[in-house]
C-alpha cells in the first residue's frame, strides 16, 4: 500500500512540474531579449530599479536569494551559456531555482516512500538533474537542425553575394527569408553589428553560442576573406559541397553505429529498471542493499562499473568527422 501511495504521489507531482518546468523554459520575456545588448551602466540601473520594487513571494523571491549567494557564482556562468545555446530566455537564478524546488520534491517523495535518506538523496539528485537533461537536449535538437539549415543558408548567402549584395546585406536575407535556429542566430548577429560591436567580434560570438563546426568553418573563411581579399562566393559553394559531403558520411556513421548505441542504453537503463521492480516486488529483500554496509559498498562498485561501461561504448560508437 505504501508503495502504491508513494508512485501516486510521484505521478501526481510530476504531472503538476512539468507544465511549469515548460512554461518557465518556454517563456518570452521580452526585457531578456533586450539585457544582452545593453551596457553594463544600464544593466546596474536596471538592477537598482529592480531591486526596488515591492517584495514579492514565489519563485521570483527564491531566485533573487540564489542570485545573491556567492557559492553559485561559477555555477551561474555556466548555465547563463548555456541557456544562451539552447535560446532560452531564462536567467541562471531562475534555473537553479527550478532544480532546487525539483529536488526537495523529489527527495520527500523519497523519504516518505522509503523512509531511508540514502533513497531520498538518490532520488533529490535525479530531480536536480532533470532540468539539466531537458536543456542539454534542447540544446542538442537546436544544433542539429542549425546544421541542417546551414547549407541553404549557405547557398543563400553565395548567391546573394553573386547577385551583387555585400556581406551584410546577405546575412539580412538569411535572417528575413528563413526560420528556425538559423534565423534567429543571424539575427543576432545582424543586431550585435548594428549596435556597433566588430563584426569579428560579432562572428566569433556566434561560433561560441552554437559550438557547430560546419559554421565554424564558414566562420574561418569569411574572417579569412576579409583581410586578404577573394572570391567569397565561390568559397562558400566549396564549403556547402564539403558540409553536405560530412553530413553523409555523419549519417552513414550513425546507421554503422546504431546497435552499438542501443546497447549503451540498454546497459544503463536495466539494472535502474530492475531495481525498481524488485523493490516494488519486496521493498525488504532490495532494501538491504542501503542499510547494509556491504549492500551500499555493493551499489557504489556497481554504478562505478556502470560509468565505466557507458563511457568506453560512448568512445566506440563515437566517430569524429
Amino acid at each position: 500500500m505504501l508503495s502504491i501511495i508513494a508512485i501516486s504521489t510521484f505521478i501526481a507531482v510530476m504531472l503538476f512540474a512539468v507544465p511549469i518546468l515548460k512554461y518557465i523554459l518556454g517563456k518570452q520575456n521580452s526585457i531578456l531579449r533586450v539585457r544582452r545588448y545593453i551596457n553594463d551602466e544600464e544593466i546596474k540601473e536596471e538592477k537598482k530599479k529592480a531591486a526596488r520594487k515591492d517584495f514579492k513571494p514565489g519563485l521570483g523571491f527564491i531566485s533573487k536569494t540564489v542570485g545573491s549567494a556567492r557559492v553559485f557564482n561559477g555555477y551561474k556562468k555556466a548555465i547563463q551559456f548555456k541557456l544562451t545555446k539552447a535560446h532560452v530566455l531564462l536567467k541562471a537564478e531562475e534555473y537553479i531555482t527550478v532544480c532546487l524546488i525539483l529536488f526537495g520534491v523529489f527527495g520527500a517523495i523519497g523519504l516518505v516512500a522509503s523512509r531511508n535518506a540514502g533513497v531520498a538523496l538518490i532520488l533529490g539528485v535525479m530531480g536536480w538533474i532533470i532540468p539539466s537533461v531537458v536543456l542539454n537536449s534542447k540544446i542538442k535538437g537546436r544544433e542539429k537542425q542549425l546544421n541542417e539549415q546551414l547549407c541553404d543558408a549557405i547557398i543563400l548567402i553565395s548567391n546573394s553575394l553573386k547577385a551583387g549584395y555585400s556581406f551584410f546585406q546577405a546575412v539580412d536575407t538569411v535572417a528575413k527569408e528563413m526560420t528556425g535556429p538559423i534565423s534567429e542566430e543571424f539575427t543576432l548577429l545582424q543586431k550585435e553589428i548594428n549596435l556597433g560591436l566588430p563584426t569579428d567580434k560579432a562572428l566569433e560570438n556566434l561560433v561560441s553560442r552554437v559550438s557547430s563546426d560546419n559554421l565554424e568553418l564558414v566562420v574561418t573563411a569569411v574572417l579569412i576573406q576579409r583581410q586578404v581579399g577573394g572570391n567569397l562566393a565561390e568559397v562558400l559553394d566549396n564549403i556547402s559541397s564539403t558540409i553536405r559531403d560530412r553530413v553523409k558520411i555523419k549519417g552513414e556513421i550513425r546507421t554503422v553505429t546504431a546497435q552499438g548505441r542501443m546497447s549503451g542504453i540498454i546497459i544503463s537503463i536495466l539494472p535502474v529498471a530492475l531495481g525498481i521492480v524488485l523493490y516494488l516486488i519486496n521493498p525488504e529483500h532490495i532494501g538491504l542493499l542501503f542499510k547494509d554496509p556491504i549492500g551500499i559498498a555493493i551499489l557504489v562498485f556497481s554504478v562505478f562499473m556502470e560509468l565505466i561501461g557507458m563511457y568506453f561504448i560512448s568512445k566506440i560508437v563515437k566517430i569524429e568527422i
